[in-house]
């Protein structure tokens, strides 16, 4: 019996590690909305703007409300393999560019998102860590056995007709047919010898058989012989 496979899934290596990335995002801006700087101003594009530090990172309205995002995008996007890790690529790119244009700035990004060393350097790192674990590939992918079973062909039987004969199956009709020939061949002269010798049938002599003699005595008691 031939069973058909399937292929099972297997482990995502980015859903778990991008969750965790996502939960810590969304709670630093969360508690930097409340607890840092929930200043709105800002002077874009080429002004400057300031905010307030939290766990050591400057941070205003604005740069919270990124934090935020980033890591609420990366939780929605979590459950799905694809969806996460193509959710972390897009996050992590976003993050990279605000590290790279703060780098440039100085202080902010554009006059709007309030940035010190640390919180590049925050930026930086989680947009490289999103970007790995974009790469991350499912693993444990195993051959599965269908519960379905199909009936194995065998590939050196040949079709006659609406049936397949085996080889085992057609040596056994040769011989079958070989010997219905020698059969055949054998029975012919003992037809022919049998019609070549008959015999003619003789009628028996008067008084060799009971019936005869008993004929004989009526016929003498009768009187036809006196």
């Amino acid at each position: 019996m031939a069973r058909t496979k399937d292929r099972s899934k297997g482990i995502s290596l980015a859903k778990g590690p991008i969750a965790i990335v996502g939960l810590v995002l969304l709670a630093y801006g969360v508690t930097a909305f409340i607890f840092g700087g929930h200043s709105f101003a800002a002077h874009p594009i080429d002004g400057a703007i300031n905010g307030k530090t939290w766990l050591g990172l400057e941070v205003n309205a604005w740069s919270s409300l990124l934090f935020v995002a980033a890591g609420l995008l990366l939780l929605l996007a979590a459950p799905l393999h694809w969806g996460a890790k193509s959710m972390s690529l897009i996050v992590g790119l976003v993050l990279g560019a605000a590290s790279v244009i703060a780098l440039y700035d100085k202080q902010d990004v554009f006059g709007i998102f309030a940035a010190n060393g640390l919180t590049k350097l925050v930026w930086g790192a989680a947009a490289a860590l999103l970007i790995v674990l974009s790469l991350l590939p499912r693993v444990g992918k195993k051959r599965g056995d269908d519960d379905r079973t199909t009936p194995a062909r065998d590939t050196r039987s040949e079709p006659v007709g609406d049936i397949e004969r085996t080889p085992r199956r057609v040596v056994r009709e040769e011989r079958v047919v070989e010997r219905e020939r020698s059969d055949r061949g054998s029975s012919a002269p003992a037809a022919r010898e049998q019609a070549d010798t008959t015999h003619d049938v003789v009628a028996p002599a008067a008084g060799t058989t009971p019936e005869s003699r008993e004929t004989t005595r009526r016929q003498r008691e009768t009187g036809e012989f006196s």
